[in-house]
């Protein structure tokens, strides 16, 4: 016996196919704006915040960076946005390495012994530059799934 699907059920069925297939990306693209704003976080946390709000900044960077690599390592279906957001030579990962790296270096040794408003204010500047690649790519990675 042979099934048939009339037009109607054909287009149920692609819809969920297509649900199946893009939710992992949705789920990549919400843990690219979880790394942005939370990056946006980390920096004045690490910089300015007493010695346990920095350890638990530190082991919730950790968390996250290994669930997130995890996460994205085990996808079973490859979308192109995910793919091109995550290469390690798109504008997105180099905008991010290069901003983050800048807003280390700022908060490592430019920081002085009482930081100021004026040094204060650069390190919250940076930090939600720093923050804004990931934001762009989870972004781009959510619109591409609609």
């Amino acid at each position: 016996m042979e099934d048939r699907l009339d037009p109607t059920d054909a287009l149920r069925q692609i819809g969920e196919i297509d649900r199946h297939t893009r939710r992992p990306a949705r789920v990549a693209g919400w843990i690219f704006v979880t790394l942005g704003l939370c990056t946006m976080l980390y920096w004045p946390a690490m910089s300015l915040g007493p010695v346990w709000v920095q350890a638990a900044a530190g082991v919730i960077w950790v968390v996250l960076a290994v669930a997130g690599t995890f996460y994205m390592c085990t996808m079973k279906v490859q979308d192109r946005e995910v793919t091109w957001v995550n290469k390690s030579t798109s504008p997105v990962t180099v905008a991010y390495v290069v901003s983050v790296a800048v807003t280390f270096v700022f908060g490592m040794f430019f920081r002085p012994e009482n930081p100021g408003g004026v040094w204060i204010a650069t390190l919250i500047v940076l930090a939600v530059l720093s923050g804004l690649p990931a934001l762009y790519g989870g972004r781009r990675i959510l619109r591409a799934g609609r």
